[in-house]
């Protein structure tokens, strides 16, 4: 029986969301593609009629991931402007929120699974696509507080708040046996973060 191509882009959908919050609690190498299909819903053997191989699932799910935490961040930011909140303060404090820390399904896929895709070739491009995607999202906020900075200065900053973020979230989840040692990392890379924004580091 021949899938219409609307349930074809839902199951689609389905196995990319699912391996994205498997991927992002677990690791990708412990995540098999049985636990995917069957968390969508599907067979196995309907995951080859989208995907090639884990690897090619995993770029995909990174890469979409990411596009739709920039976009998240955009409308975080705007919901920021509309309560008189600093959008930039706004972003990165949620970022390294206790609450990202805690939970690695519910973090950036960045935090979760860059150490992981590091190591494979296969996974970098796609990664850094999305991390340019979130780039992108601060680089314009940092046009707005800084509007006579040149765009090469804007996506150093970025860059420099991305890594402060990342790196902050990476290493509180490292000091988690500590809760005030892991606090205070959350809290410095915020810090760190917001004066790269502002060109104070």
């Amino acid at each position: 029986m021949k899938v219409d191509q609307k349930t074809v882009t839902a199951h689609r959908a389905a196995i990319l969301e699912q391996a994205g919050r498997l991927f992002r609690r677990r690791g990708i190498d412990g995540v098999a593609v049985a636990e995917i299909t069957g968390a969508a819903g599907l067979t196995h053997g309907a995951f080859y009629g989208h995907f090639p191989s884990k690897t090619a699932l995993a770029a995909e799910s990174c890469r979409a991931t990411l596009e739709r935490s920039a976009e998240r961040w955009r409308k975080r930011a705007e919901a920021a402007r509309r309560d008189g909140i600093d959008p930039f303060a706004a972003l990165v404090d949620a970022y390294l929120a206790p609450a990202a820390r805690d939970s690695r399904e519910a973090s950036c896929v960045l935090a979760s699974l860059g150490h992981e895709a590091s190591r494979d070739p296969d996974l970098q491009a796609a990664m850094a696509a999305g991390i340019e995607a979130l780039a992108r999202v601060l680089e314009e906020l940092i046009a707005e507080r800084r509007p006579r900075a040149k765009p090469a200065a804007r996506a150093e900053a970025a860059l420099a708040a991305l890594a402060a973020m990342n790196g902050g979230l990476n290493l509180a989840r490292l000091l988690a046996h500590d809760p005030k040692r892991s606090a205070a990392a959350l809290k410095a890379a915020a810090a760190l973060a917001k004066r790269a924004a502002d060109r104070r580091i």
